[in-house]
């Protein structure tokens, strides 16, 4: 039971962030700022946090399992949680890919259309997830 209680700090760094990178890949983009080391860094906990959420999230799933498949939204928030993880994986290939060829402006472009993404679809998780919490969980004492 204890476990359950790790995936609540380890999401809230799973948006932090993402959404730190976001503004970092905007703001040297605004800049016209090649990315940096800072900028893989980034990309590269970012990814680590959201594999971190998801792994918490499976593990805090198990012991309420069976309460939480009669939650409407929880299949669509374990499934988006799953999708998530694979889409910053694919984020962290571009940006390493981006290194290795000194990358044009289009991988460039499509390395933060892919963050862009990400960045709404967390939002829209972390909606379901204080739903899946607050509306029913605490509410209803599943």
């Amino acid at each position: 039971m204890e476990l359950m209680k790790l995936h609540p700090p380890v999401v809230h760094f799973a948006i932090a962030f993402p959404v730190f990178m976001f503004i970092t890949d905007l703001y040297y983009r605004w800049k016209k700022k090649p990315p940096d080391g800072l900028h893989v860094l980034l990309t590269y906990i970012s990814t680590l946090a959201l594999l971190g959420g998801t792994g918490s999230g499976i593990i805090a799933h198990k012991p309420i399992e069976e309460e939480l498949h009669t939650i409407g939204v929880f299949e669509f928030h374990e499934s988006l949680g799953i999708f998530l993880s694979l889409l910053f994986l694919g984020l962290a290939f571009v940006r390493f890919y981006l290194d290795k060829t000194k990358g044009g402006m289009r991988l460039r472009d499509i390395y933060t259309l892919l963050l862009a993404v990400g960045v709404i679809l967390l939002f829209l998780q972390g909606r379901w997830g204080g739903m899946i919490v607050y509306d029913y969980l605490l509410k209803t004492g599943l």
